[in-house]
């Protein structure tokens, strides 16, 4: 199947990309690069369209978020400034020159009413967008730089972590921090909220990921080590799952309590990963590196679980990236100590044998073969068209070091006796009922995905029942 079906092509630009976001309303995704220009782009998957190409700043522009309706867009920049654009027209809205002393390397939108930002030098400052974006507090918590920020609705908590080691939090309505927490002796590079706002988890330069209780801010509760290098991006999927952008170019997909690492969603090819994003739809990752691209990653697999057969039928050849992940539970698990001998139809050795070689049993199912598909990349163009390689990895566990595993089109038998699933079907032990022993009809491609999909589910939480039908994949974790 044309790999141009799966995902949308990926942005190639002429500058390295510093930050990248998702419009919370629409097909919009906006670039910023080192050179100061910003780009907004509707994506879809029969293609990119360039809807504006902006240079609102002088320098770098480190930063960009929009606000929650959508309709504007804010940027920060090494020249000191943030601004709002229209995302209709392109229009600059509000500009603050020389907003910070120092480089700003963070703008973060909170609501209706508060932006803030945060510089190199560790300053953040909230700004009242109805008094004519004055500054309403200013702190100096930090040495050195902020690197990134989170805000909770529920308590109106903004949280910062600094490369000096430290976390601050502060109550947007206040004027003094909350709470400094301790040092933690390494960079924090990254936040996110988890757990319905119990959990708050950092990224770390040693690629350890720091576990907060939420209200216990002093130091770390939990720790979970398994990144081999610094996690500069965490983006939340569900309370329990997340991703990690790393410097060593791989997002991995991350489960908490338990801690496991449960797959790859995509690969910079060893560059560090500067950021990564979700869509509106939760379909989609955007993520960007060094290699002046903003890739994009199908992770709708992970909540479209309920999609319809014909939804299924066009994503069969995502089947490897579900063993991917499949094999890397199960082995983290205990379940396998290396790849399972079971064929892809769900039958074990002994009842494959039964089936296929017992003259008792009448049947003959030596043409019983297996396709295996492989994705082909896109094809690109410039200033924003281009897609990278849609790889697929496996992910070991113990040393967190991902490696290229590729399919070899011209196994047999024995390349499909391993993807790591386990049966799945009915049982072939059927009693002595003449016909009950009639060899059930060979599944099809879109019932072998689904069926893939339920029982990575329940490997993920093996202690939840079957969810309803329509209910989102890991809706329960």
């Amino acid at each position: 199947m044309d790999d141009n079906a799966e995902r949308p092509k990926s942005l190639k630009f002429k500058e390295p990309v510093i930050d990248v976001a998702f419009s919370p309303t629409s097909d919009l995704v906006a670039s910023s690069l080192i050179t100061g220009h910003v780009f907004i782009h509707q994506y879809s998957l029969t293609g990119n369209t360039r809807q504006h190409r902006l240079k609102p700043h002088r320098k770098s522009c480190r930063s960009l978020c929009f606000a929650g309706d959508g309709l504007s867009l804010y940027t920060a920049s090494k020249d000191k400034s943030w601004q709002s654009l229209d995302i209709t027209t392109g229009a600059e809205l509000t500009r603050v020159e020389e907003a910070h002393d120092k480089a700003i390397n963070i703008v973060k939108y909170v609501n209706e009413q508060i932006i803030a930002t945060g510089d190199e030098s560790g300053g953040l400052k909230l700004w009242d967008i109805r008094q004519n974006n004055k500054p309403a507090f200013t702190f100096k918590e930090h040495v050195d730089y902020i690197s990134d920020m989170v805000f909770n609705s529920d308590k109106r908590h903004l949280l910062a972590t600094s490369g000096d080691g430290c976390m601050s939090i502060y109550d947007v309505r206040k004027s003094k921090p909350f709470h400094v927490s301790e040092n933690q002796d390494d960079e924090l590079l990254s936040v996110a909220i988890m757990r319905g706002g119990k959990k708050v988890i950092v990224g770390e330069t040693d690629g350890v990921l720091g576990i907060f209780t939420y209200g216990q801010f002093d130091d770390v509760t939990d720790r979970f080590p398994g990144h081999p290098q610094s996690i500069d991006s965490i983006c939340k999927l569900t309370e329990d799952l997340c991703v990690t952008g790393s410097s060593d170019g791989l997002l991995r997909i991350v489960q908490l309590f338990p801690h496991k690492l449960i797959g790859v969603a995509g690969d910079h090819k060893s560059l560090p990963v500067e950021k990564v994003v979700l869509s509106y739809d939760q379909q989609w990752l955007a993520s960007c590196s060094h290699d002046h691209t903003v890739h994009f990653w199908d992770i709708g697999y992970i909540f479209n679980d309920g999609a319809s057969d014909e939804d299924e039928d066009a994503d069969v050849n995502g089947d490897e990236k579900l063993d991917a992940q499949a094999m890397a539970i199960q082995v983290s698990k205990g379940i396998v100590d290396d790849e399972p001998e079971i064929d892809i139809d769900g039958l074990s050795d002994g009842s494959e044998l039964r089936v296929r070689g017992d003259p008792e049993s009448g049947v003959d199912s030596s043409d019983d073969e297996v396709d295996i598909v492989d994705s082909d990349s896109d094809s690109g163009e410039s200033d924003g068209s281009d897609d990278g390689d849609n790889l697929t990895k496996h992910i070991d566990p113990v040393s967190a070091n991902a490696k290229e595993e590729p399919t070899d089109v011209n196994d047999n038998e024995e390349a499909s006796d391993s993807d790591g699933w386990g049966s799945w079907g009915d049982s072939d032990d059927e009693g002595n009922d003449t016909a009950a022993k009639r060899r059930k009809p060979k599944p099809t491609k879109a019932e072998k995905l689904k069926a893939k999909r339920a029982a990575l589910a329940e490997l993920v939480n093996p202690d939840k029942k079957k969810r309803a039908s329509g209910a989102s994949f890991f809706a329960d974790l």
